[in-house]
C-alpha cells in the first residue's frame, strides 16, 4: 500500500498559488424569465392541489374500494387539466343549438300560418268561381232573333258591310271640319256651305271616342254565403229585368267589367244614352239593399255666342242630335246641354252650359 502511494502522480497545483497567474474570471449566471402563462399555470396547480387534499380529505373516512375510485377520478383529473374547458365548450354548443332549434320551429310556424292564408284565399277564389259557372249554366239559353241572317248564304253579305264599316272608321277625319264653336258663332247672315246643321242630326253617331259606364258600388251590401253579388250575377239580374220588358226581350248587356281601383264597384258600359238610362233605373230598382248606382262624374263648360237655331227647336226644347253632334265634332261625350239664356226671347244668340266626360278633350 505504501509502494503505490508513492508511485501516485501528485496534483498539479492550483492557478492562485503560482504568484504570476490572472485572475479567475467569474462568468454570470443565466437568468430564465417566467413564461407568459405562468400565473395561470401556478393558479391550476394550486386548485388541483386543494382538490386532491379535498378529496383526500373526504376518502379518509370511506372503505378502501371507495378510496381507489376516487383516487382514479384524481390521476384522470390530473392528466386531463383541460377537461373543465371542454365541459364549458360543451355547455355552450349545446345552448347555441337549443336557440337554433327554436328560432327555426318560428320560421316553421310562420311558413305554416303563411300557406294557411293562401289556402283560405284560393279556396274562396275558386268558390266564386264556381259559383259563377253555376250561374252561366243556370241561365236558360237565348234564341237568336233572326237566325236566317246567320245562313251561309248571306255570309258573303255580311263580311262585306263589315269591311265597310272598318274603311268609314278607319277613315281619317277631314281637317278643314269646322268644330261646334265655329258653326256656333256663325252669323245668320253668312253661312257656309260646307258647315251642317245641328238640326238636320237627328240620329245618333255610331262611334263614340268613350263609353258610357253604369257604375254600381256594392260595398254596402249584405252578402250570404247562398247569394255572392259578383259581376256575373249582377248582370244576369240587369239582363233578366231587362227582357222582361216588352220591347227587349233579345236584350245583353255591352259588357260588365270590375273597376280596377275598386272591386266593389262594378261597371255595366252601354251602348248609347238612352240604354244607359234604362240600366241605370233597373240597378236602381232591382240589384239589392246597399247597392248604389254613382252618379256621371260630368265637367261643365259654359259657352257664349252659341247660335239658337243650332240648339233649340221651335218648341224651345234641346235638339236630339245637338249633344251628338258635339260630342263628335270635339272628340268627347256631351251627356247633357242646358240653354241659359231666356227661351221666350227671340234673340238668335245665347249662352249655354254642356256637361262632358272628359274636360281635357274641349
Amino acid at each position: 500500500m505504501t509502494g503505490r502511494a508513492e508511485t501516485r502522480t501528485p496534483e498539479p497545483p492550483d492557478r492562485d498559488e503560482h504568484e504570476n497567474s490572472p485572475p479567475r474570471l467569474l462568468r454570470p449566471r443565466r437568468s430564465t424569465r417566467p413564461p407568459n402563462n405562468y400565473a395561470q399555470e401556478q393558479e391550476l396547480d394550486i386548485e388541483q392541489s386543494n382538490a386532491r387534499s379535498q378529496r383526500k380529505k373526504k376518502t379518509q373516512g370511506k372503505p378502501p374500494a371507495q378510496r381507489e375510485a376516487v383516487a382514479s377520478e384524481s390521476s384522470t383529473e390530473s392528466e386531463d387539466p383541460n377537461a373543465s374547458e371542454l365541459l364549458k365548450e360543451l355547455v355552450k354548443l349545446r345552448k347555441e343549438i337549443r336557440q337554433r332549434d327554436e328560432l327555426h320551429k318560428e320560421e316553421l310556424q310562420k311558413v305554416k300560418e303563411e300557406f294557411t292564408a293562401l289556402k283560405e284565399e284560393f279556396s274562396a277564389a275558386l268558390a266564386e268561381v264556381r259559383h259563377e259557372l253555376q250561374t252561366l249554366a243556370d241561365r236558360p239559353a237565348t234564341p237568336q232573333p233572326h237566325p236566317e241572317s246567320c245562313s251561309p248564304n248571306n255570309h258573303d253579305a255580311i263580311l262585306r258591310e263589315i269591311q265597310s264599316l272598318r274603311e268609314e272608321i278607319s277613315a281619317p277625319a277631314p281637317t278643314s271640319s269646322p268644330s261646334y264653336a265655329d258653326v256656333a258663332r256663325t252669323p245668320p247672315t253668312s253661312y257656309p256651305s260646307n258647315i251642317r246643321t245641328l238640326s238636320t242630326l237627328n240620329t245618333t253617331p255610331t262611334t263614340f271616342t268613350e263609353t258610357l259606364y253604369c257604375t254600381i258600388d256594392t260595398s254596402k251590401m249584405t252578402e250570404s254565403e247562398n247569394e255572392r253579388r259578383s259581376a256575373g250575377s249582377i248582370r244576369a239580374t240587369i239582363e233578366k229585368e231587362v227582357r222582361a220588358m216588352g220591347d227587349h226581350t233579345h236584350w245583353r248587356c255591352r259588357a260588365v267589367t270590375v273597376s280596377p281601383r275598386d272591386p266593389n264597384r262594378i261597371r255595366i258600359a252601354c251602348r248609347d244614352e238612352a240604354e244607359h238610362q234604362l240600366v241605370k233605373k233597373v240597378a236602381e230598382e232591382k240589384i239589392g239593399t246597399g247597392a248604389r248606382v254613382l252618379r256621371d262624374e260630368l265637367y261643365p263648360l259654359k259657352v257664349d255666342s252659341v247660335k239658337r237655331s243650332a240648339v233649340l227647336d221651335e218648341n224651345h226644347d234641346i235638339l236630339a242630335g245637338a249633344a251628338a253632334a258635339l260630342g263628335e265634332e270635339n272628340e268627347t261625350t256631351v251627356a247633357r246641354i242646358t240653354w241659359l239664356s231666356s227661351k221666350e226671347a227671340a234673340k238668335p244668340y245665347g249662352s249655354m252650359v254642356v256637361g262632358v266626360r272628359d274636360n281635357q278633350r274641349l
